[in-house]
């Protein structure tokens, strides 16, 4: 992927526009190649303190793995069992999907 649309897209998620955010979070799920660097967007945005951004950015790491059927475990399957640990239940509950997705498709 060009780093002109990488830059362009870590803006929009960067906005503080919700309907942007959430938007360009499932475009990055479903339409980033560059696996890496789209694990890295959506771990950092599962830290948001927007619950449906967190919780939303937890599921496409779910669904990047179903579309491309590969994931660095190393780094995203320790991010999202700390995650599972969070006293708020719809973070676990998401980040405990997204790992399921990730032993099913990978």
């Amino acid at each position: 992927m060009v780093n002109e649309n990488k830059l362009h897209l870590e803006k929009l998620l960067d906005s503080g526009e919700s309907r942007k955010v959430t938007d360009t979070l499932l475009y990055i799920a479903y339409n980033v190649s560059d696996i890496e660097w789209a694990e890295e967007q959506l771990m950092r945005m599962a830290n948001d303190s927007d619950d449906d951004i967190s919780g939303l950015a937890l599921t496409c790491l779910g669904h990047l793995a179903r579309v491309n059927g590969k994931i660095d475990k190393n780094i995203v399957i320790p991010f999202l069992k700390d995650k599972m640990s969070s006293s708020n239940e719809m973070v676990s509950s998401r980040a405990k999907d997204a790992l399921d997705d990730i032993n099913m498709f990978t």
